[in-house]
């Protein structure tokens, strides 16, 4: 009970003390303020809402190429049928049934496809076993330009006059002769035949659901056909049922029913409920589907991220390379359906005594199963059919559309509230600002919410958000060069404690600024990638180049200059270097941002990601720990002499690292608890290197006076 008495004064004293700041403020810093608040209450609810969408999503679906593994069970002489089984016990969900093509024909026991003029040559070497076909050329009733095809079952005759009739024009497919092994011509090209797609094969989509596996059909696109066309291949492709997801493939590398008929698809997909559509992830412009993200955004909760690696890359990569990367891809990157190649190599085992053994290339392919199914459960997923994330709004969500449009708009307020008060901070505020910002907020906002655009204003004002909020992170600090609290031989403790806080609050800042643009930017569209955050690089460069202008003209940094004296003034040696080291690390942040970096990893970097991830889960930023973090736990307890050497570099780099958490939330990809987590390991990261960077300061300092006064008597 005492103990209690002596809090509550001091809890009372601290509410008080913060009350009069308020009162004491400028009116307009002190509206900016509160419109920060609400924005950050709103942004608060609205990413709560989407840690319970991705809370909800945990199935994730492992399905293996059906070609590849066709092919891998003939080359090892393996029993397709018992193979499938035991993968399917090992931990694989669903095989992708590939749709027939032309060219295969041949390569099966069902039909026979030959030119006119191929059947021609052949009557002119020797007899031709079928009658029909030898009357026909003895008749000159053989079309050489056209193909025929003998099929030898109903099944495979009814799919392939189908089929055909769907993807060409149906005048130009005629059944000659109807009774087994009947006779189909088709009025085409040979080159163009071998393109064309003839539907799933239902006795490999049969043998699939037999074995207990589910089937995900992958078929090609036709931009010739039609809503009428679209829908029978629809119908084609779910026979059988157990059918999980669609994934498009083909030479034109397109979705179907692009580019005219999206629509088609959209309401195809709509019309099924559990069939989901794999959006296969690609960061080359040149290998993303055509019309993926147009249908994606059509059908968002049908929608499932796919990840793939491709034969040539897969032979390059160890079998843990390829675990760690799916494993990566679906915890950090909302990965929901893995797509599996059978791996190539075999490896070696290392048993309880110590001794090797070199495991089939089936035991392989089995344990690469059961460590991708043992690793999604330790991370909390668990194998099924993959669903897409529930979207936000239309009915769907958790909230209903206006309350959710509301919390945008109280967020895109917040976010002009933060602007304000960097203004004011900075004494460039003016008293018609507050108004004019959030009246431009409200009338661009709410312009487009009827047309359903206003993400386009959201994804804006995310932007603005992320480099406000950076500037006013790094703005944190400015006490420490204006009046450098700072006395010699002071306890390592107190150097830390005002480390800790220094860091703590420029860093909580730019968290806050991060929840701004996750609750601008939190939707089912930006959480499968199919809409981003815009201005990545220009988040990484703009604020550290901004706080280093600020540092040097602004006085709220203590000693302003003017640009004339700066201009003026002498340039040192290794002032020049500093420049051009500055420079090229730009540049080089630059070459090495995005998904598809100009400058690849190196193989260190590489392994040292992979360490770290194993080690704490989520990796922290190397451009957080490594640079700006320690700077701002080390700033504190540096003299003003130091400060005054070193500030222009402590600055730089706590942007950097600042416009970097930012960054982080800004990949709306990934779920909230692991952007969490990576932001809290950069700061423990940090303040360890900073506690590093202070014992081996501390030796040398220790060193230096041994050497001026000598050993002790």
């Amino acid at each position: 009970m005492p103990a209690w008495n002596l809090k509550v004064p001091r809890v009372e004293a601290y509410i008080s003390h913060l009350r009069d700041t308020f009162t004491r403020m400028r009116p307009i810093r002190r509206l900016a303020l509160y419109a920060v608040i609400a924005g950050a209450l709103a942004a608060l609810l609205v990413t709560c809402d989407r840690y319970r969408f991705e809370a909800r999503n945990r199935t994730v679906e492992i399905t293996m190429d059906q070609q590849d593994l066709s092919d891998f069970a003939q080359a090892y002489g393996y029993n397709l049928d018992e193979l499938m089984r035991e993968m399917r016990r090992a931990g694989l969900t669903s095989v992708a049934v590939y749709e027939e093509q032309g060219q295969r024909v041949n390569e099966t026991q069902h039909a026979l496809a030959l030119t006119g003029q191929q059947i021609i040559d052949n009557a002119r070497l020797s007899a031709l076993g079928d009658p029909l076909l030898s009357s026909m050329v003895r008749l000159r009733r053989i079309d050489a330009a056209s193909m025929y095809l003998l099929v030898y079952d109903a099944p495979t005759l009814r799919r392939y006059v189908s089929v055909l009739r769907t993807q060409l024009e149906p005048s130009t497919v005629s059944v000659v002769r109807a009774r087994l092994p009947a006779i189909v011509q088709v009025r085409t090209q040979l080159d163009f035949f071998n393109g064309l797609g003839l539907g799933i094969p239902q006795d490999i989509a049969d043998q699939v659901r037999r074995d207990g596996l589910l089937v995900d059909p992958r078929v090609q696109n036709n931009e010739r056909m039609g809503p009428d066309r679209i829908a029978a291949t629809f119908d084609q492709m779910l026979q059988g049922g157990r059918v999980s997801t669609v994934i498009f493939w083909g030479p034109s590398n397109a979705v179907l029913g692009y580019p005219f008929n999206l629509d088609a698809s959209a309401d195809n997909f709509r019309a099924h409920k559990t069939l989901m559509f794999g959006d296969v992830e690609s960061y080359a412009e040149d290998q993303i589907q055509k019309g993926s993200i147009t249908l994606a955004r059509k059908i968002v909760n049908q929608t499932v991220r796919v990840q793939a690696i491709s034969k040539v890359e897969l032979d390059k990569l160890d079998l843990d390379v390829v675990i760690a990367r799916y494993l990566l891809g679906v915890r950090e990157r909302n990965i929901r359906v893995i797509y599996l190649r059978p791996f190539p190599h075999v490896v070696q085992r290392t048993l309880p005594d110590g001794t090797t053994v070199t495991e089939s290339a089936e035991a392989t392919n089995l344990d690469m199963l059961r460590r991708l199914r043992d690793g999604l459960e330790q991370n909390g997923f668990h194998t099924g059919h993959a669903y897409g994330f529930e979207n936000f709004g239309h009915g769907t969500s958790i909230r209903s559309d206006l309350e959710l449009d509301l919390l945008y708009f109280i967020v895109a307020v917040g976010v002009a509230g933060a602007f304000v008060l960097l203004l004011d901070l900075y004494g460039a505020a003016q008293s018609w600002m507050p108004w004019t910002f959030f009246a431009v907020t409200t009338v661009c906002f709410w312009v487009l919410v009827p047309f359903q655009r206003d993400y386009i204003v959201r994804q804006l004002w995310a932007l603005g958000g992320a480099l406000t909020f950076a500037l006013l992170s790094g703005t944190t600090i400015t006490s420490y060069f204006a009046d450098p609290r700072w006395r010699p031989q002071r306890a390592l403790a107190l150097d830390l404690r005002d480390g800790c806080m220094c860091l703590l609050r420029a860093a909580g800042v730019a968290v806050l600024g991060g929840l701004s643009v996750a609750g601008l930017l939190s939707q089912a569209t930006f959480m499968i990638e199919v809409q981003q955050f815009i201005g990545i690089k220009l988040l990484l460069v703009a604020p550290p180049l901004v706080l280093l202008a600020l540092y040097t003209f602004s006085p709220l940094f203590g000693a302003a200059q003017r640009p004339k004296d700066v201009a003026d003034s002498a340039l040192r040696v290794w002032q020049f270097v500093a420049v051009l080291l500055a420079a090229g690390a730009a540049v080089l942040l630059l070459m090495r941002s995005g998904n598809q970096p100009d400058v690849g990893v190196s193989g260190f970097e590489t392994h040292l990601r992979g360490f770290l991830t194993t080690l704490v889960g989520a990796r922290p930023r190397f451009k957080e720990f490594l640079l700006g973090f320690p700077a701002l736990v080390i700033l504190p307890s540096l003299s003003p002499a130091q400060r005054r050497t070193w500030g222009w570099f402590i600055i730089v780099v706590a942007g950097i690292a600042l416009a970097d958490v930012l960054d982080t939330f800004s990949h709306i990809h990934t779920p909230l608890l692991i952007t969490f987590v990576r932001v809290f390991n950069g700061l423990v990261f940090g303040v360890i290197l900073a506690l590093i960077v202070w014992a081996i300061g501390a030796g040398v300092r220790a060193l230096q006076r041994k050497r001026e006064h000598g050993p002790a008597a």
